[in-house]
């Protein structure tokens, strides 16, 4: 059993709103609707805590609905963690309660909570009212209609695919690092394979130029080799990367361009200032400047 004196000093830098402590770690330890409730007094003020791990435990409908109240105003928790836990469908309206008014929760888990299809369809009623919840672990339960899983899923990746679409506009950058980051991994993998041996950048040069010089001459139904299918990788996140940066400058720049044309007055409706201006050059020619 998890003894209050064991929960005193959580609480304490819960409601002190330590920057040391983003995260609530309190899997597998018996935690009661009682502690629950002491842990969500001490949240209302909180605006570090980040991610909630409660799986694993005793909390029932009555914990869960005071969390979720507590969590309706909360603007700084992302990931709520219930699974393994006793909520029922009652609780499973109360998640479906803060989902309909919180924005901020991307990552929720309450998979095992014997929830059943009345629990479920309301779930889904809420989603039509939340653009934020990516993920929303449900195995485990009760859940017999297939339709009510598939409505769920399918709102959770529209919600995904915006999320993403919001990501790009406000840091395009995010795309490539992406990439990289695949093309890391996918290295990683074949060298613990055994497969493909780190290169170094000169050997991996002289495979571009092999691979130019002698093209022509290759068995064109030869498999690529794992250096050139590396190479070709590498070559795509970095022709990614330049078209990206390419089009954001001429985007910039047609802005630029467009505000010299207005301040000159050669925008749309400036013809005057343009005859004003030949005007004017003419004027300076003949000698007739003031």
């Amino acid at each position: 059993m998890f003894f209050y004196n064991e929960l005193k000093p959580l609480l304490h830098q819960i409601s002190s709103n330590s920057p040391d402590l983003t995260s609530i770690q309190l899997s597998h330890k018996k935690i009661t609707d009682k502690h629950l409730i002491q842990i969500s007094k001490a949240l209302t003020t909180n605006t570090n805590i980040c991610e909630i791990w409660l799986t694993n435990n005793l909390i029932t409908e009555g914990g869960c609905g005071y969390l979720m109240g507590v969590l309706e105003g909360n603007r700084g928790v992302g990931e709520v963690y219930l699974g393994g836990n006793k909520i029922g469908d009652m609780g499973a309206q109360s998640v479906a309660n803060l989902l309909q008014r919180n924005q901020i929760i991307t990552d929720l888990g309450i998979d095992e909570n014997s929830i059943s299809d009345a629990g479920a369809k309301s779930l889904l009623d809420a989603l039509s009212h939340n653009s934020t919840l990516q993920t929303l672990k449900t195995n485990g339960n009760n859940i017999q209609t297939e339709g009510i899983v598939d409505g769920i899923n399918e709102v959770l990746k529209v919600n995904r695919e915006n999320a993403r679409k919001k990501l790009l506009e406000e840091h395009p950058e995010y795309e490539m690092s992406k990439i990289k980051k695949e093309v890391k991994k996918k290295k990683v993998r074949r060298s613990r394979d055994g497969t493909n041996k780190r290169s170094s950048s000169s050997s991996r040069e002289k495979d571009r130029k092999s691979s130019s010089s002698n093209g022509d001459r290759q068995d064109k139904d030869k498999p690529a080799t794992d250096a050139q299918i590396t190479i070709a990788e590498e070559t795509l996140a970095d022709n990614f990367l330049k078209d990206r940066k390419k089009s954001l400058e001429e985007e910039k720049s047609t802005t630029l361009m467009s505000k010299f044309k207005n301040g000159l007055g050669l925008g749309s409706g400036g013809g005057d200032g343009k005859k004003k201006k030949e005007e004017g050059l003419k004027s300076g020619r003949d000698g007739s400047f003031c």
